[in-house]
């Protein structure tokens, strides 16, 4: 197949178009950010319709214990789901009945969650631990929340306060005549920043840590950024990226990330508005671990007085988890560059 441009934003299904379609199996895509299963319909004139269904994302999907032989080539199926508003036979799937009869709900679990890793408490000499895999816990949304394009709310404000943050003249300008559905970068197989794409969608985080170096391999959108703990300064001529140059020290067994150098990017990019941040952009981050709850907090401060007055500030959680981490590798399919 080939790859094609985004087409998984804001708008592509309509929930208020439920519809059920039973066909025949003719290809099961788990890729990122959405896996695709592929089935033929026949018409009320007896014509055979190809049509396709949105599922989570591949790497969630596995992550759930869902597997490829779920949809076996050739047997029927049964799915309800949301109409699509963009293609005349695509939807959202909601359930499905498959080929043996069982029927899955779209964020249901095969598998157990996560089990723990083990009891230590990760700390030695004051420095924690962190090598193995994390992630935010996976569970279901509320309402049928998280189906993709539902629920995300149409452009955003530009005013000089969005969600909360007092922008510049300078911020303001940077988004004049942004589309939330047009100019986020999640719909463009892109990365968003280092803050948001750590946690969402509870996809699978890596942290590989040695002496002089933690490596963060993050499991939405691949960002990888490296936490340099033998330097005290950052050094001159960072080539700017979207996750910046990093420096890291250990206080009290918190592990302390002070971070510069990056390209100009989005802070916010969402349906209660739209940041950008400047290559201006600083930002410090402190990691702690809790050993009974085997969770590793995220607290993080930016600012940048170039697009924003005052700090953007944040706290996230993630959980040890016994998934091995894999690419994000996204790819946006159409039903047309499919090869079947």
């Amino acid at each position: 197949c080939s790859i094609a441009g985004a087409q998984h934003g804001p708008g592509q299904f309509d929930s208020s178009q439920p519809v059920e379609v039973t066909g025949v199996v003719t290809d099961v895509r788990y890729v990122n950010p959405h896996g695709y299963v592929y089935f033929d319909v026949k018409d009320d004139s007896g014509s055979v319709v190809p049509w396709r269904c949105e599922l989570q994302a591949g790497s969630l999907l596995r992550r759930a214990g869902w597997t490829e032989d779920l949809f076996p080539i050739g047997g029927e199926i049964t799915v309800n789901g949301d109409l699509g508003s963009r293609e005349e036979y695509a939807c959202a799937l909601r359930t499905v009945v498959l080929a043996d009869g069982s029927t899955l709900q779209r964020y249901d679990q095969r598998r157990v969650l996560d089990a723990p890793i083990s009891g230590a408490d990760r700390l030695v000499d004051g420095k924690l631990d962190l090598s193995g895999t994390w992630a935010a816990q996976q569970r279901a949304p509320q309402g049928g929340a998280g189906l993709s394009g539902m629920g995300m709310g149409r452009g955003m404000g530009m005013g000089a306060v969005v969600a909360g943050l007092d922008l510049t003249a300078a911020g303001r300008e940077a988004v004049e005549g942004a589309e939330h559905q047009v100019d986020n970068p999640r719909f463009h197989c892109m990365a968003t920043n280092i803050f948001f794409d750590w946690e969402f969608d509870r996809h699978v985080n890596e942290i590989i840590q040695t002496e002089d170096t933690i490596t963060l391999k993050y499991g939405l959108m691949d960002i990888v950024r490296t936490i340099h703990l033998n330097v005290d300064e950052h050094p001159s001529g960072i080539v700017p990226s979207r996750a910046g140059h990093s420096i890291g020290h250990w206080e009290n067994g918190v592990l302390v990330v002070d971070t510069i150098g990056f390209e100009e990017g989005f802070l916010i990019a969402g349906s209660n508005g739209v940041v950008k941040h400047s290559d201006a952009l600083h930002a410090v981050e402190r990691f702690s671990y809790d050993p009974q709850a085997q969770s590793l907090t995220r607290t993080y401060v930016a600012e940048d007085s170039l697009y924003f007055n005052g700090q953007y500030s944040g706290q996230d959680v993630v959980f040890a988890s016994d998934v091995p981490f894999e690419p994000y590798a996204c790819v946006e399919l159409k039903d047309a560059d499919i090869q079947r």
